[in-house]
């Protein structure tokens, strides 16, 4: 059913003040399994270079029901779900030694040609690949774009530095997720487990960019946030955080 699966080792590395991996761990871990299982299907990095086309994540949301703990052994499983209009989409989810899904995750990527910055339809490639779908999703609703249900306020300012930069010189996808994070974590609520994330990435941030990330209680659990670059007011991020 064209299912990819590897295996992690929770590192000391890998770890939050709690003992457990942190959520940014875990989408560090899905970022790599992707990257890994386009790579086996012929359309991984290096792949989609040589034909000037590059893969954009644009939307994740990531659920964790239990995060693992320092030595822990854990299986990730990973799988093309389809493709909706210009996205195509990836499903995860993570299993214990036991067998029992303790995350899931589901993604939207968008697929960039580099010379004309046209985005091209997932199908076109799915077909050319004769890509098996394994249609099974982790969530019932789709990855849809994100509206903050009120009005935000500053939170956090950010100066991209170079260890925020990824392989392409943008802001790594999951920096803007640990500015989010730390924007709103204090000594009281430190101790209480981020259950749901979802972010959507709008647009690219780059060296020397300064970023306000503005928040929101939606006073049901959710906080929402919004990332702005100064100067050219572009929204970064939309993202979505909920703790237990």
């Amino acid at each position: 059913m064209n299912i990819f699966s590897r295996e992690f080792k929770i590192s000391s590395y890998d770890l939050n003040p709690r003992g457990q991996a942190r959520l940014t761990t875990m989408a560090n871990f899905f970022q790599e399994m992707a990257y890994h299982h386009a790579n086996e299907l012929g359309l991984g990095y290096d792949d989609m270079k040589s034909r000037k086309h590059i893969w954009v994540l644009s939307r994740m949301r990531i659920q964790m029901f239990r995060y693992p703990v320092w030595n822990e052994e854990i299986k990730l499983e990973t799988w093309p779900s389809g493709a909706e209009k210009l996205f195509a989409l990836r499903d995860f989810r993570v299993l214990d030694s036991m067998g029992e899904m303790i995350g899931k995750a589901s993604t939207a990527w968008l697929i960039l040609d580099m010379d004309t910055h046209r985005l091209i339809r997932p199908k076109e490639l799915m077909e050319q690949f004769k890509m098996i779908i394994h249609e099974k999703q982790m969530f019932d609703s789709s990855l849809d774009k994100i509206t903050i249900p009120g009005e935000s306020r500053l939170q956090h300012q950010h100066e991209v530095v170079y260890s925020d930069l990824d392989i392409v010189g943008h802001v790594n996808n999951v920096r803007y997720m640990e500015w989010c994070i730390d924007a709103v974590t204090s000594a009281e609520t430190a101790d209480r487990a981020i259950r749901e994330f979802e972010i959507n990435f709008n647009h690219e941030a780059l060296l020397g960019d300064r970023i306000n990330i503005a928040g929101m209680d939606s006073g049901s659990g959710d906080t929402f946030f919004q990332a702005i670059r100064e100067g050219d007011g572009k929204e970064i991020i939309y993202a979505r955080l909920r703790r237990e």
